[in-house]
């Protein structure tokens, strides 16, 4: 059964209202921008929530992330999100209208499409990854990679959710990128889960 590990849409345009699993917002400089209700994700600015139990023999992810990128292209490696210890999702330079979507899992790399740089508006990029090796990605709902046997076989372990580097300096002011939306969700071969949470983190 698929099951949402965190989601927020900014109803409220409060990054400290969300639903997810039990867990906590960790202490990471956090930035809200007021008028687009929006994340800014930049070195030592970062969006890091660890669940109170991890989540063991996850045989599924899917995500949903709404970014816009503050530059003209993308010039250097530009990682989105993690799951865990095995999963990333990031972009890399590809051309000055292109950046590639790259995603990780078990430590091996893969190349699975394409996304327009979004310059001037956000755009909406799901992927999906079964344990049969399923994998779709969709950019704007289209869907733009496909492979049918990516890390099949592998079970994942999900103690944490990442959007930016924790561990990053904050070296410049300007964001990597603005974080509207998400959605992060699992499915496990266990068959009990912790109980969903609307969360209202303390300030910190």
């Amino acid at each position: 059964m698929w099951r949402s590990v965190l989601l927020h849409d900014f109803p409220d345009h409060n990054i400290r209202s969300f639903q997810g699993l039990p867990g906590t917002l960790s202490p990471s400089s956090l930035a809200l921008s007021p008028s687009e209700g929006t994340v800014l994700i930049a070195p030592g600015r970062t969006l890091h929530y660890v669940l109170d139990a991890p989540l063991l023999e996850v045989i599924g992810v899917s995500c949903l992330v709404r970014i816009k990128h503050p530059g003209p292209t993308v010039t250097t490696s530009l990682p989105i999100l993690r799951v865990g210890d095995e999963f990333t999702l990031g972009l890399e330079p590809l051309t000055t209208s292109q950046a590639l979507v790259r995603v990780r899992l078990h430590r091996t790399w893969h190349d699975i499409g394409q996304l327009p740089n979004p310059r001037t508006h956000f755009a909406e990029l799901r992927f999906d990854w079964h344990t049969s090796g399923k994998t779709y990605l969709r950019v704007d709902g289209r869907l733009v990679g496909y492979h049918d046997a990516l890390s099949r076989g592998s079970r994942l372990t999900i103690s944490d959710v990442t959007f930016g580097v924790p561990e990053s300096l904050a070296t410049s002011s300007d964001p990597h990128y603005q974080l509207g939306e998400f959605l992060v969700r699992a499915q496990s071969r266990r068959a009990r889960w912790p109980r969903r949470q609307a969360t209202a983190v303390r300030r910190l």
